[in-house]
């Protein structure tokens, strides 16, 4: 397959497919084949060293929100079921079965978007909890200068200032695992969810 043969096939595959941004994705695999070219490939063997357009486009559609890839499938099952001269059994099955679907439809939404909730707010709770570790700090290192008023005595500032020491310490210390925990907890998120939409693709 030639470079045109294989960006004009892409194209059309991501607007029959309404990908968001086909445009800049025709362009970025452009460049790939252009580079592979570069490094000595012929055109042919840079084309064949590209990604299969059908992985491309199924890729592609994973970015696309979960709504709308339910609504795709339905469009395709209906269209399979027209093209079988099945469309109006298709349409009075939909109408009958719709108490059962459309609540099932609703509750598997529902489950989505709490998991993705809950993931979230585990994430938040990790950088809360080092943003208390922080107050704290700063908090009980201003505190201790209540001593100089008369409000408390020096042995409780010097209690202070300890304490201000170690939840700076505890909040330097646990800064980059914080990162990485939360990158990694990202990273599962995505993989998740893109696992769930792969079911509609």
């Amino acid at each position: 397959m030639l470079r045109d043969e294989y960006i004009n096939q892409l194209r059309i595959r991501l607007n029959e497919n309404d990908i968001p941004g086909a445009d800049g994705m025709v362009e970025f695999y452009e460049e790939m084949i252009a580079d592979r070219m570069e490094d000595g490939m012929s055109e042919e063997e840079a084309v064949a060293a590209m990604e299969d357009i059908d992985h491309v486009v199924a890729q592609a559609r994973l970015d696309r929100p979960l709504p709308a890839l339910m609504l795709d499938k339905v469009k395709e099952s209906h269209e399979k079921a027209n093209k079988s001269s099945k469309g109006a059994l298709w349409i009075a099955l939909a109408i009958i079965g719709f108490p059962v679907w459309f609540p099932l439809t609703i509750a598997f939404l529902a489950i989505v978007f709490s998991l993705y909730v809950s993931l979230w707010a585990i994430v938040i709770s990790v950088y809360a909890v080092e943003l208390a570790f922080g107050i704290s700090a700063v908090a009980c290192f201003f505190g201790g200068f209540a001593f100089i008023f008369g409000h408390i005595p020096f042995a409780t500032s010097l209690a202070l200032w300890g304490c201000a020491l170690v939840f700076a310490g505890l909040c330097i210390l646990l800064w980059k695992p914080i990162l990485a925990a939360t990158a990694g907890m990202i990273g599962m998120i995505k993989w998740l969810f893109r696992k769930i939409k792969s079911i509609f693709v």
